[in-house]
């Protein structure tokens, strides 16, 4: 392959790659507001479990782990809003440090190495050369970040299915519970509904991350065969 035509798919690639971080970004900050109506329902809970009196001691146990469920939630996304920041800086970084790489590049290739020249040839080599070591380090530094963000968001589907099951717990609670089982069963309903929306945007995330992942791969191996190859 041509090399222009090599390093203009390079350099698409990492628009596409930034394009990516910021869809990422924009499908995690949805739990934000996920992870306000878990600590509400869980608010909603004490409360249900407090006015049935000794009535409610059975769900009461159920309302300290839906208790839990929520913070472990707002931990764990809070978590991946730390990261996924960084993540789009050193996406934004490494499409704006190829494209300066392949600026060096062409300007280069027009110089001879003429020393009667105001600006040696050298100085454009050693500037490239700088910022093929920015490449490098930006790209293992988006990869290991991008590994550690796929970590934090692993025990989300273990949360799932733990909510899942407080929600039937709780609905089976509701049933016996007399008058009381109807805000037992609300808040049983709105279990449901919350670890439902969790794992459908977990879901989406997780194929996001996946095709960041698989072309963050990609690209690093072109880059390396790129800076080889002069």
């Amino acid at each position: 392959m041509n090399e222009n035509i090599y390093t203009r798919n390079m350099g698409e690639e990492y628009d596409t790659i930034f394009r990516q971080c910021v869809s990422l970004n924009t499908e995690l900050h949805k739990l934000v507001p996920l992870a306000k109506q878990m600590h509400l329902l869980s608010s909603n809970a004490v409360s249900s479990a407090a006015r049935a009196g000794s009535e409610g001691d059975a769900f009461r146990v159920l309302t300290q782990d839906i208790q839990l469920l929520g913070d472990d939630v707002s931990n764990c996304i809070d978590d991946t809003q730390k990261i996924i920041g960084e993540i789009v800086l050193l996406a934004s970084n490494l499409a704006r440090l190829f494209s300066s790489y392949v600026t060096f590049g062409e300007v280069l290739s027009h110089f001879e190495d003429d020393e009667s020249m105001i600006t040696s040839p050298n100085f454009f080599a050693k500037g490239q050369k700088k910022i093929a070591g920015d490449l490098r380090d930006n790209n293992n530094q988006l990869s290991r970040s991008l590994g550690m963000l796929i970590n934090l968001l692993s025990p989300v589907s273990t949360l799932v299915k733990k909510g899942e099951y407080l929600a039937v717990c709780s609905s089976v609670e509701a049933a016996s519970s007399g008058e009381y089982g109807v805000s037992f069963e609300a808040v049983s309903s709105m279990l449901r509904e919350l670890v439902s929306q969790l794992g459908q945007q977990s879901a989406k995330q997780s194929s996001l991350l996946r095709d960041l992942s698989e072309a963050m791969e990609k690209q690093q191996i072109n880059m390396r065969n790129l800076l080889y190859a002069r």
